[in-house]
């Protein structure tokens, strides 16, 4: 099934979204976010802000991580824009982690700058 992408601001409303298109439950969807049914529930009452089951909720459904994780359409890509190829993907990559594997990246930057001091 493709999922039309709408602008949808807030991270719950765009799982209570997914979930009417798809006709799934919270259990449902859990199960395929590799997450529990509680996890979702808390998301689409929107005390989630990043859940680290995103990208492979996105993954499952065949939709953009970046729509879902942060409601950025497809072609709204403006961070990338100047940037050479290798290093668009990087970002895309970056922009696709958990907010915990982007701190984790941060970090390792952050130790990799003070070892060349």
């Amino acid at each position: 099934m493709s999922i039309p992408l709408k602008n949808i601001k807030d991270l719950s409303e765009r799982l209570i979204y997914i979930r009417r298109v798809t006709g799934m439950s919270q259990s449902e969807m859990a199960k395929m976010a590799g997450t529990t049914q509680q996890a979702i529930q808390q998301a689409e009452a929107g005390k989630a802000r990043h859940p680290r089951y995103l990208n492979k909720l996105a993954h499952k459904l065949d939709i953009p991580a970046e729509w879902l994780t942060m409601n950025m359409m497809p072609e709204e890509k403006p961070i990338l824009k100047g940037l050479k190829e290798k290093d668009s993907k990087f970002v895309e990559d970056y922009l696709s982690f958990s907010s915990k594997e982007q701190k984790l990246v941060q970090d390792f930057v952050k130790n990799k700058i003070k070892g060349k001091k």
